[in-house]
């Protein structure tokens, strides 16, 4: 079982929509979609350095492109893969694609995502959907115990799983940062729906959650 992933070169910042657009017209070989560059071809041999053809990483190994990158990833490798594949497209400028969960992250020349949600195993996702966070919650667990979601003021909400995040076994430590240590509150709840609320309200700017629960400073 594996996923695809594609990264190719793109002037200014697009969405999943025109992201999906371009793929399906590519592959149906229209000429002039995306065009050649240089930064495609070098992620290739940088991509081939940290996990060669044998390694175990690839259904089918990567061949070399300076138009698009066509990766498909061995599903057991999933997640060190695409964060790997994330950093890399993001360090070359170059925009990643994951047509199956039409999640694109644009690393155009002065994009910045104004949230970024992140997990213990998983790849970056910038601007998530709340269906996106409600699967990252979803699969949490002794092997990816947290969440984090951060604003690009640098403030964030964070969901920890069990006794890895220091919550009981079975239920959630919620967490929220404003600024410095001392702005730093945490509170529990055995119940995922409200571990799921707290990054879908950070997200859209309704601030309820801060009203639902009793926090209690992190560091005293």
């Amino acid at each position: 079982m594996s996923f695809d992933l594609y990264v190719w070169h793109e002037p200014e910042s697009i969405t999943p929509a025109i992201a999906e657009n371009k793929l399906r017209r590519w592959h149906e070989e229209e000429p002039g979609v995306l065009r050649p560059h240089p930064a495609v071809l070098a992620m290739h041999a940088d991509l081939l350095e940290l996990f060669p053809a044998g390694s175990g990483a690839w259904s089918t190994a990567p061949a070399p492109s300076d138009l698009v990158l066509h990766l498909t990833v061995d599903w057991s490798r999933a997640g060190e893969v695409g964060a790997a594949v994330v950093a890399l497209a993001r360090q070359h400028g170059l925009v990643c694609y994951e047509p199956q969960s039409h999640l694109l992250n644009p690393n155009a020349p002065g994009h910045a995502a104004g949230f970024t949600l992140t997990s213990a195993t998983g790849p970056e996702i910038p601007d998530p959907s709340p269906g996106r966070i409600g699967s990252v919650v979803g699969g949490l667990g002794p092997d990816n115990h947290f969440a984090i979601l951060e604003r690009a003021d640098g403030w964030f909400v964070q969901v920890g799983y069990g006794p890895a995040a220091g919550a009981a076994p079975g239920e959630y430590a919620l967490e929220y940062r404003e600024g410095g240590p001392e702005r730093h509150f945490r509170t529990e709840t055995p119940d995922r729906a409200e571990a799921e609320r707290l990054l879908t309200e950070f997200l859209n700017g309704d601030e309820r959650w801060r009203r639902r629960h009793v926090w209690r400073p992190l560091f005293s």
